[in-house]
Parts: structure tokens; sequence; C-alpha cells
């Protein structure tokens, strides 16, 4: 018999380009658990409330109820599914009462504060992909910060995926004379490293591009000091001593109370004004004229890996009416589009619009632009830092997405109209572009200063000591931000 079509199809048509494996691979977890019944009357508004509904009623295994909670918000990046800010907290709710019964039958029992914990690191940093790979180039740079420090006797770094002879070589690199006291462990090759991580310290536990619902965040929690990275879009769903980030603090409060975060987690926030920003150099030199942009155009280029889901109408329309009152700019789109999209946007904007797919230096073709006009997203700090490198200015909205840390709190526009008055401004005074352009790359380099963050990392490290030290001993309840009934 075969299953009509449903809600599930038309979210795998709905797959942004490139990602069409990950988002079937999804649907088809989804529907092999609730069935095309489970989601029958639902449309893509309401596609993430019914799956939330699902997946807290169902008996499943704590692993398989994290990793579907985990996939439904994937889901949101590469398809058209929306997860609003009362369903992100939902999803953190869930998974916080999800963590919290799994670490009251694993029985951890809490540790006492020790001083030793501020020279011992244990360093979870997620997936390591390649040099290339932000987050993996970023990771070794957070360890570099840790070993720069002296008093710094041990490093253990935690990871999955391969630490590949590049790898090996490019941290040798880094961390020069102090490479002698980091040391990777796989949590992939064995079992080991658990009792390692919660045996071999005290540590302080760090965490860099971790999988934010790893059983394993809360539970080093009780065990000594935490702190995490975190970005301008999303809450965290598990407990830290200190969180940290390039976003003023008003900013993240209110971010992450829309999105449910327990207080404590927003108490726990700190600005850091520097961070792990080590960029590749450019492969090649390109020119305009290679590129194919012509002499006195004013070049626009948005990038990113999702760019279909990133473009919304309201950013589309302003753009179009941009374009059509000034001729002589040219908008770039760098990632993967529909069909649909480059049709009609070919159609209406003719040779001011130009597509590429991929490109394999992003850095020499921004260098090729006069303005990186980030659309209104979540995501998109790494192409945006890349553009500030490269001399391209970055404008973006400051009430939204990761970029706005990027950049002077003075360049963040507020809202849309905002943001297209301040390109318009942009375009039209080369002078203006010259200033910001300045500003951007004193900024990016006052960011990227590694001393500066090795001493922002090491207040970090002090501060989640004694805030640790407040804590103990701390209930399972209060770490996972649960209710405690009255007896």
């Amino acid at each position: 018999m075969e299953r009509t079509l449903s809600i599930l199809d038309d979210l795998l048509r709905s797959a942004q380009p490139g990602y069409e494996a990950s988002v079937r691979e999804i649907l088809q977890l989804l529907l092999q658990l609730f069935g095309d019944e489970g989601f029958q009357g639902v449309d893509s508004d309401g596609f993430s409330a019914r799956a939330i509904c699902l997946i807290e009623r169902a008996d499943l295994d704590v692993r398989l109820r994290l990793a579907l909670l985990k996939r439904l918000s994937s889901l949101s990046w590469w398809a058209d599914v929306k997860i609003c800010d009362r369903e992100k907290a939902a999803i953190s709710a869930l998974a916080r009462r999800t963590l919290f019964r799994s670490a009251k039958a694993a029985g951890y029992q809490p540790a006492a504060a020790s001083p030793a914990a501020r020279r011992n690191h244990a360093v979870f940093i997620g997936a390591l992909v390649g040099v290339l790979h932000s987050p993996t180039r970023g990771s070794f740079d957070y360890v570099r910060a840790l070993a720069a420090d002296s008093d710094n006797a041990r490093i253990d770094v935690f990871h999955t995926g391969t630490l590949t002879p590049e790898m090996r070589s490019y941290g040798a690199e880094i961390f020069a004379e102090n490479a002698g006291r980091v040391t990777y462990v796989s949590m992939v090759e064995g079992s080991e490293w658990l009792e390692r991580a919660t045996s071999g310290g005290p540590y302080t536990y760090h965490f860099w591009c971790e999988d934010e619902l790893a059983p394993h965040i809360s539970r080093v929690a009780m065990l000594g000091p935490t702190i995490m990275f975190t970005c301008g879009d999303t809450a965290p769903v598990q407990f830290a001593d200190v969180y940290w980030y390039g976003h003023d603090e008003s900013y993240i409060s209110t971010l992450w109370r829309r999105q449910g975060a327990p207080e404590p987690f927003i108490e726990n926030y700190r600005f850091l004004r520097s961070t792990p920003l080590n960029l590749p150099e450019s492969k090649v030199d390109r020119t305009r004229a290679e590129l194919g942009f012509e002499p006195g155009e004013i070049i626009l280029v948005s990038a990113g890996n999702r760019l279909g889901r990133d473009l919304d109408q309201a950013f589309v329309d302003g753009l179009g009416g941009f374009l059509r009152r000034r001729p002589d700019v040219r908008w770039v789109a760098v990632g993967s589009l529909h069909d649909y999209w480059i049709s009609a946007l070919s159609r209406v904007w003719c040779r001011q619009f130009v597509h590429i797919a991929y490109d394999t230096d992003l850095r020499s073709l921004l260098a090729n632009c006069d303005i990186f006009a980030n659309p209104f997203r979540a995501g998109g700090g790494q192409s945006s830092v890349i553009a500030v490198d490269a001399g391209a200015v970055v404008l973006t909205r400051g009430d939204l997405g990761d970029v706005g840390s990027c950049i002077p709190p003075e360049h963040r526009a507020h809202g849309v109209a905002d943001y297209f008055a301040s390109l318009e401004n942009l375009v039209a005074d080369p002078a203006l572009r010259s200033a910001w352009s300045r500003e951007q790359k004193a900024y990016l380099a006052r960011s990227a200063d590694p001393d500066a963050f090795a001493a922002e990392l090491g207040e970090a490290c002090d501060l989640a000591l004694d805030r640790f030290a407040g804590r103990t001993p701390v209930s399972l309840e209060a770490l996972f931000a649960q209710n405690t009934r009255r007896r």
C-alpha cells in the first residue's frame, strides 16, 4: 500500500540545496516512529509544535529523545520548518527534563570545590572536521589561550571526529613549547574518556561548539567549574557557571528570556570582547575584471551555506526596491539557492543579480566587494568576519543574529528601515565606506588578539571557580532548572 503525500513530503521538497539527504534522514526517522497519522492536519507552521508533543508523549530511550530534539532544531536551519521562541523554549525545557532524569538515574555525587581545578582543564570541542572548518580552527585557538598560561598544568581536549596529521601539525605550530601540556582524547575510540573526564580532575570544564544536548555537560557541572561558549542566536539548554560571547548583556538577556532560559543561566552570562579567531589566508588574488564586475559598480554581497533559508521577504523586498533606484549597484548571492529563487531574481533584477553557488576562496571574492549585506537571519558570523578582514564593509541588524557582535555597536542597524537607510548612505558615500571599513578592521583586530583572549579567558576561569565554590553542594533540581515539589 502506497503512502499518501503529507507534510513530511512538503518539508522534504523545501530542503535547502545540499541538505536534502540530512532532511530526508530526519523525516524518515519521524515517519518510522510516529507514522503519517502523527502529522495529519498539520502544516509547516504547526509541524514543530506537533513534533515536540509527539516526542514528549512517546516512551523513548533518553538518547533517542535527545537526538530527536536536536534533529528537530536542525530542521529549522535546513528546511521550511518554523520554530518560534515559544517552541524553542519548549524544546529546551523538555531536554532539561530528560537530562535531569538521566543524571538522577546515574547517581552522580557533587564534588567539593578545589583550587586545583583552576590549573587543570578539560575542554570539550565537538567534532573535529578540518583546519579550514571555523569551529575546528577556533578550538585550537581556544586551547592555545589556556596553554599560554604557564600556571595551567594540564589541558585535556575531548573530541569526536578524527585528529588528522594536518591538525596535529597545526596544533604543534600554534601551541609551540606549550604542546607538552595538551592531550587530545577521542570520545569515539573507547569508553575511557568519560571516566577520565569525571575522575581525572579536579578540572575546570570548558565547552566550545560541543553538542548542546550532550548528557555529560550537566553531569560534569556537579564536579567542577564550567565555562561555555554560546552564541547570539539561541539560548543554552544546560547549566554553566560562566557563559560567554561577544554580544552585550542586554541583547543576550532579552533573547534568552524570549527563548525560555532559566534566570540563573541568564545571570551567569559574561560579555567577552575577544574570541578565538585565526582566519586562513586567501589561496589566490583575483581582480574585479576576472570576477565579471564592471568599473564604477558598487558590489553588494550576501553569503551563507543556507542562503535559501536566510532570505526572508523583508530583506528581498527592501533590497529589490534599493536596486531599482540604484542601477549602478550589483548584488552577489553566494550560497545554494532553489532554482525558483534564481529564476525569479534573474528575471526581475537582470544583470544586477549574480548567483555563485559555491566559491572555493570566499576571502578573495569578498576583497572585491564593497558591502557585505547580511540578511535578516540567525548565524552568518564567520562569513561577516571574513568580509571585514577582506576589506568589505559589513551591514547587519543589531537586533537579530550573531553578526552584530562582529562589528562596532554604532554600525549595527536597528530594524529594517534603519538597515536600508544605512545601505543608502554607504553606497552614496565612498568616504563613509572607507571610515566604516577602518573602524570595523580595528574592532576585529581587538577581537582577534590572542593575548587579549587569553587574559579574558583566565578571568572567566577565576569567575567560574568562585561561582562553583558558591553553589557547592547544589541539588540536581537546581542544576537542571527543575521545580522542587514541597512535601
